[in-house]
């Protein structure tokens, strides 16, 4: 049998079996086995200095008291359980609990994965009050994959709390925790790598719901920050006290505070980058989204900021005493939000602010400011911004006043205009109905608009004015034309008659998606009624007049949507859509409905759009960097795989492993998280091989 248990000589050995039970405590190390369950912890237990205990997966850890799991200086856990199998420390008294798992100087090959870490309670003098379920001292172990569930520390890090510490904490589930400070993860001059979790119901007291930083940096990656919330500041985020994380790519949805930023909090000389993330729904009295205090000298860039709400100022943004700093607010799509002053942004108190390359859309303030407010001695700039459709008792785009204020505002689109070199009041023509689909369309004046000092855009046109802008190098831009509009249909059903066409701006042979949708009352979204794929689209446009749909007396009456689309089907590059109403229903069963003749039956068989041959394409572009597109053909159907190696031959990514229809197919492989070097990638299929060398270089 293997050794399970090894004790410190000086301390008293306590083996007591009952049944399978194991009782321990003092030093441990070597092997635990879940042939020995359940581990009774009867007192505190430590893996001494330079010693390692290894824990199999399944194996039970109940705590019997109050006590701690401390891994000691230089010394090895490696708590690896499995996804099937976990790995459990827990303790039958929820109320007094345990004292977490407590890593103090210990080796950085420690492994804490799918365990379940539940009823924590970090309390005492000094450290002691910190991390609920794991406490992290000088050391970095490895956290991934875990579920760390209703700890709490009496100070700081309910789930988590680090102290110069480095961990990687990477999808684990850190849910339900509680703290004065960070309900879920603390830390102190820290910069772990928090990657991928699900941080969500964690509570605080006074600072960061989800994440309280102090001094620290550390990446803030793909993660999901739902629901939690605190009695002060940063529902999902706190950054306080010259901390400076890159904060990207997460979801923060739903988080509430009581005082500031329902999102993301940063004061005192706090500098995060905050970039392609999701924040809606987000609540506080103030900044709801993000809120910038105090010499904050944020980037918040190429955000989603969507229904949030402050119930005093800055629905989405709120920057304040700033005034040795410049926050920049670029590319960000800011549309529903609400508060009752600065229903997008606000700008006070001597914030020196930079606002580019934004769109804000549908904000609403009670009383003024409904996209913008700028007050009390702010100098604040305003270029390539489109500023439409927003709403407020006066000043609906841009309330100035309450002290002195220098506001520039240059080539941007202001509803009801606005004096500046640039400036345009023309409707911006959205491509509409997706709650994010505030990209321009072709025909709109903001492109080429925004200032011709600033780079090209990726297409190698001048700016465009707002978030988005229009790609002039694509193949699928849609039109629909009804005809005899408005459109009523009879209860017993009707037709619809209307033009259809792609236009193509390549000077060149192209190829796109086409398919429609209707967005129909009591049902909502319904189709695709028509899926054309891979349609060639010629070098100027392709389209059809006369065509005719027929809505079925079934349908419910109502207001309809019909919706047009062209792209890589299901992804969107353009949309055109038009209403109609039905004005009753005979009943029936619903389906199938919009039985018409439809755009390019003709051109969608398989003679005319199947490639006759299996090819892979060259990536493009080729050097790239992060993303890259690989094309290839199919002219039957079959099992595909489509993978990528790096030059030792090693399997780094899979592109594509499914069977797939016979036609022309695209692959993005974003390698962002890959370091540059040459890689290779081979697509398989059927008898048919092939191999290509790509190039990535950051």
């Amino acid at each position: 049998m293997k050794p399970i248990v090894f004790f410190f000589i000086v301390l008293p050995l306590i083996i007591s079996v009952a049944g399978n039970a194991i009782e321990v405590e003092g030093d441990v190390w070597g092997v635990w086995t879940p042939e020995n369950n359940p581990y009774l912890v009867m007192d505190e237990v430590r893996v001494p200095p330079e010693s390692t205990l290894t824990i199999e997966p399944g194996v039970l850890v109940n705590f019997q008291g109050h006590h701690k799991f401390i891994v000691d200086s230089l010394a090895i856990l490696l708590a690896e359980g499995t996804e099937s199998d976990s790995i459990f420390f827990t303790s039958d008294d929820t109320v007094t609990g345990w004292r977490g798992i407590r890593f103090h100087h210990a080796n950085s090959l420690s492994q804490v994965s799918y365990c379940r870490i539940e009823y924590g309670r970090a309390s005492g003098s000094d450290l002691d009050r910190y991390g609920g379920g794991i406490f992290c001292f000088y050391s970095s172990p490895t956290i991934t994959f875990n579920t760390i569930v209703r700890n709490s520390a009496d100070d700081r890090g309910g789930g988590i709390s680090c102290f110069y510490s480095n961990p990687f904490i990477r999808k684990n589930t850190i849910s339900d925790n509680f703290a004065t400070g960070g309900g879920g993860i603390f830390c102190s001059e820290s910069n772990p790598t928090i990657r991928g979790n699900i941080i969500a119901g964690n509570v605080a007291g006074s600072r960061g719901g989800g994440i309280y930083l102090h001094r620290s940096s550390p990446g803030i990656i793909n993660n999901t920050f739902s629901n939690n919330s605190v009695g002060h500041s940063g529902g999902a985020i706190c950054c306080y006290d010259y901390s400076n994380p890159t904060i990207r790519n997460n979801i923060i949805e739903g988080n509430l505070a009581v005082y500031r930023a329902g999102g993301i909090y940063c004061r005192d000389y706090s500098g995060p980058t905050i970039t392609k993330n999701q924040i809606r729904a987000n609540a506080s009295s103030s900044g709801a989204g993000v809120h910038c205090l105090m010499e904050s000298n944020a980037l918040i860039e190429d955000n989603f900021f969507e229904h949030n709400s402050a119930s005093e100022a800055g629905g989405a943004i709120l920057c304040r005493l700033n005034r040795f700093s410049s926050p920049i607010i670029s590319k960000n799509i800011i549309i529903g939000n609400s508060a009752y002053t600065g229903g997008g942004i606000c700008c006070a108190d001597s914030t020196l602010a930079l606002i580019t390359g934004n769109t804000l859309a549908g904000n609403s303030a009670d009383l003024r400011g409904g996209a913008i407010e700028c007050r009390f001695g702010s100098d604040v700039t305003i270029k390539n911004t489109i500023l439409w459709g927003n709403f407020a008792q006066t000043d609906p785009e841009i309330f100035v006043g309450h002290g002195s204020v220098v506001l520039t505002v240059t080539y941007s689109d202001i509803q009801g205009g606005w004096e500046g070199e640039g400036n345009i009041d023309a409707d911006p023509i959205f491509a509409g109905l997706e709650r994010d689909d505030v990209n321009i369309r072709w025909h709109s004046p903001c492109i080429d608009a925004g200032d011709p000092s600033l780079p090209l855009d990726p297409d190698g046109t001048r700016s465009d004015v707002g978030a988005f802008h229009f790609n002039q190098d694509v193949d699928g831009i849609v039109e629909l034309y009804p005809h005899d509009t408005p459109i009523l249909i009879p209860p017993e059903g009707g037709d619809i008659t209307y033009d259809g066409w792609v236009f193509n701006f390549l000077n060149h042979l192209g190829m796109t998606d086409i398919w429609m949708f209707a967005f129909a009352p009591e049902i909502g979204q319904y189709g695709p009624i028509h899926l054309y794929e891979n349609v060639r689209i010629p070098a100027d446009s392709l389209g059809r007049n006369d065509i005719t749909e027929h809505v079925p007396g079934v349908a419910p009456a109502g207001e309809y949507v019909f919706v047009s689309y062209v792209g890589d089907y299901p992804t969107i590059i353009d949309s055109s859509y038009f209403y109609f109403t039905k004005s009753g229903s005979v009943g029936g069963v619903i389906a199938p409905w919009f039985e018409g003749e439809g755009w390019f039956k003709e051109l969608s068989s398989a003679e005319s759009n199947l490639p006759t041959d299996y090819a892979l394409s060259q990536n493009y572009p080729n050097p790239f960097n992060a993303t890259t597109t690989i094309n290839y053909q199919l002219p039957a159907d079959g099992y595909v795989k489509l993978e990528a190696y790096n030059t030792l031959g090693q399997k780094v990514a899979t592109l594509a492993d499914s069977k797939q229809q016979a036609g022309y197919r695209s692959v993005v492989w974003d390698a962002s998280e890959f370091s540059s070097g040459i890689y290779f990638y081979k697509l398989t299929t059927g008898d048919f091989k092939e191999t290509k060398k790509v190039m990535l270089i950051k």
